[in-house]
């Protein structure tokens, strides 16, 4: 008799495992190798089986941990695409920048080699007639056009303190956080409309 329940553990392990492969979302694969992970312990237990046993003992915590980080991570999406991240999270991988009233900080037309944080100060861009306060992201746009070129100027209208992240980790961050992704794709879009807006008014 316990040959028997042995045997159909493992058939019972087998087949979650099987199930598993054929799970194209996240959670479920997971939930179905927890699932399985249970099955090969209890199997190991009654085989006797000291390998089996160990793996799935380490497997177990694994695939909880993986459907935990999988979670959070489509919480921050979410959040992310519907408000504001917390930009101050970005600040220890920016260069911080004192910069002197008047200074060009790009023209229309230069090469883009970084985004820009206003802390401090105030930026103008001439040809929308528009001004930015303390808490702006600014200078995103021009990183994923074709030809990187700025799309206008910003002159500091005082003495500013900016914070700069470079093109390479701007691209490392959207690759490695979707959230983040999801925002500054909002931000290129809410940014464009108010610049078309901007140049609507002005014609």
């Amino acid at each position: 008799m316990a040959a028997d329940w042995i045997t159909v553990t493992s058939y019972v392990a087998s087949a979650l495992v099987f199930a598993a492969f054929f799970m194209k979302a996240i959670i479920p694969l997971r939930s179905f190798a927890i699932a399985s992970n249970v099955f090969f312990f209890i199997y190991g237990l009654g085989a006797g089986s000291h390998a089996i046993l160990i793996l799935h003992a380490a497997l177990f915590p694994l695939n909880i941990l993986r459907v935990v980080q999988h979670v959070r991570l489509t919480k921050r999406v979410r959040e992310a695409a519907e408000g504001d991240p917390e930009i101050e999270r970005l600040l220890p991988l920016m260069v911080h920048r004192k910069i002197p009233e008047g200074t060009v900080l790009f023209n229309k037309g230069d090469w883009a080699e970084e985004m820009y944080f206003l802390a401090k100060g105030r930026v103008r861009f001439a040809e929308f007639d528009k001004e930015i306060e303390p808490g702006t992201l600014f200078g995103e746009i021009a990183l994923f056009l074709s030809d990187r070129g700025r799309t206008a100027s910003a002159v500091c209208t005082e003495p500013c303190e900016v914070f700069a992240l470079s093109h390479d980790q701007v691209l490392k961050l959207v690759l490695h956080d979707p959230a983040f992704g999801i925002f500054l794709t909002k931000l290129v879009a809410v940014r464009l409309h108010e610049n078309l807006a901007a140049l609507s008014t002005a014609s």
